[in-house]
């Protein structure tokens, strides 16, 4: 049996507690925090009293709910997060997500802007085509891993800043305002994504656990020799499995472009390079745990523009900081057990 991510999200340190370790993670990483806080002179308390406030509370509608900007903050969360899910789970570990949503986002802007067709028909073409951009996107690392052997985590390095510069000059166009998706809320920007990113969470489940095209692309990734001898094709079910993560990611960025920016970004604000990563591990590669891990990090990440910077003398960094700790300690069991496995 090979060593893949998912053979290391479902050994017994996850079993019925399930969430236990991320829930540690995180509490560890607060504990550090402390430390970083202390040199500003600030009570950690206090802040970090502040920053979930900022980005849980809702003291009125509309605005004032911070926990509506939270949702919208976790719908790319959530794509993204099942995205790097997918890649865990057929035994990659791509950190691409980011250029998949950009490559979404610009190809769905150019077609939204450029067809001649009525705005509904346009705009479903412009995202089932954003996704597939994402897809092909990731298929191409997908398919130097399963054919030429080269590591995944290389070529979609690579691919994230080509991304920018491949749609970037082609996606000058705004969304015209009859596509654009309408705020649920007004004065804020929570739309319809929410519930078809939640929509695709539990496709993607039962895809993966409820057919077999999702078993052959599992076992492809758990055990390679064994996925052989069942008849299956391993190689093929790593560039699908690639194509797959892509396509969710890209459907990140064309909601994105959507319903919050209207026009093509290179940077989202809501999201950071590796967020899909911190939230899929977060979740133990689950679709349920991913969605609950996207609402808490869109909340911390709403809670370190809103919370730490404006009411406090403790820089908005310290929030990544703490996030990126968290990452930290979520992949220390599984290099853990890497480097174990290696040595035996």
């Amino acid at each position: 049996m090979t060593v893949s991510p998912e053979n290391l999200a479902d050994r017994g340190w996850v079993g019925n507690g399930r969430f236990r370790q991320p829930l540690v993670a995180l509490t560890l990483s607060l504990v550090l925090g402390v430390l970083l806080i202390l040199p500003t002179g600030e009570n950690p308390l206090v802040v970090y009293a502040r920053w979930f406030v900022a980005g849980f509370s809702c003291r009125g509608w509309g605005s004032q709910c911070a926990i509506l900007t939270a949702l919208q903050y976790a719908t790319p969360l959530l794509l993204s997060g099942l995205a790097a899910m997918v890649a865990f789970r057929v035994g990659l570990f791509s950190i691409g997500q980011f250029g998949q949503m950009i490559m979404g986002a610009g190809v769905a802007t150019f077609l939204a802007g450029s067809l001649d067709w009525p705005p509904g028909v346009r705009g479903l073409t412009a995202v089932f085509l954003g996704m597939a951009a994402g897809g092909l996107w990731s298929a191409i690392p997908g398919f130097l891993r399963a054919y030429l052997g080269i590591h995944e985590v290389i070529t979609t390095i690579i691919l994230n800043p080509l991304a920018a510069a491949a749609v970037g000059p082609f996606s000058w166009q705004r969304i015209p305002p009859e596509m654009q998706l309408t705020p649920l809320v007004p004065t804020t920007k929570l739309t319809a994504s929410l519930f078809i990113a939640l929509l695709v969470a539990g496709w993607v489940y039962l895809y993966l656990w409820r057919t077999s095209g999702g078993f052959a692309l599992r076992m492809s990734g758990q055990a390679q020799s064994v996925a052989r001898y069942a008849g299956m094709h391993p190689r093929r079910a790593i560039v699908w499995g690639m194509a797959l993560s892509g396509a969710l990611a890209g459907l990140a960025g064309a909601l994105e472009v959507f319903g919050v920016h209207y026009r093509f970004v290179a940077n989202f604000s809501s999201i950071d390079q590796f967020d899909g990563i911190i939230v899929a591990l977060m979740g133990q590669l689950h679709p349920l745990g991913i969605a609950l891990s996207a609402l808490l990090l869109g909340g911390l990440r709403l809670g370190t523009l809103t919370g730490l910077q404006l009411e406090t003398a403790v820089p908005r960094e310290l929030g990544s900081a703490i996030i990126a700790l968290t990452m930290l300690f979520l992949a220390m069991p599984r290099l853990l057990f890497w480097l174990r496995a290696k040595a035996s």
